[in-house]
């Protein structure tokens, strides 16, 4: 115990002393609460943290779509700009696996839908790393 009964007078007076070590008690069952809070108090901080980075991330993500679209109705619209005369006929020349060349005629609606497919597989492809 921290409570010295060496004292003269008052100071040795039993109800003094029990007082003490009363208020002694209390602040180890301080102490022992507070240590027992501890694991509590860190759990809560790290759930916190957790939920700040999931609204981050969530921001970015929702930032990214929006350059994403940005950049499709770009693309639309430049392709859209286009005279007509540019998208009437292209013709694509393929190498089939026996060495042939096959040409074919194909419309510029294909030939974009087909462009179209293999950029929003890249961005798809960019996204998910």
């Amino acid at each position: 115990a921290v409570v010295s009964t060496q004292s003269t007078g008052c100071r040795a007076s039993p109800i003094r002393i029990k007082k003490l070590e009363d208020i002694e008690l209390l602040f180890c069952n301080f102490h022992h609460l507070i240590n027992k809070f501890r694991p509590h108090q860190a759990l809560e901080t790290l759930i916190q943290m957790i939920k700040i980075q999931k609204d981050q991330k969530l921001k970015l993500v929702e930032q990214t779509n929006s350059k994403v679209e940005t950049a499709r109705s770009g693309i639309f619209t430049t392709i859209n700009s286009l005279p007509s005369s540019l998208c009437t006929t292209v013709k694509e020349e393929m190498v089939t696996e026996d060495g042939r060349e096959n040409v074919k005629d194909t419309s510029c609606d294909v030939v974009f839908e087909e462009k179209m497919r293999i950029i929003e597989s890249l961005i798809d492809a960019e996204l998910d790393t």
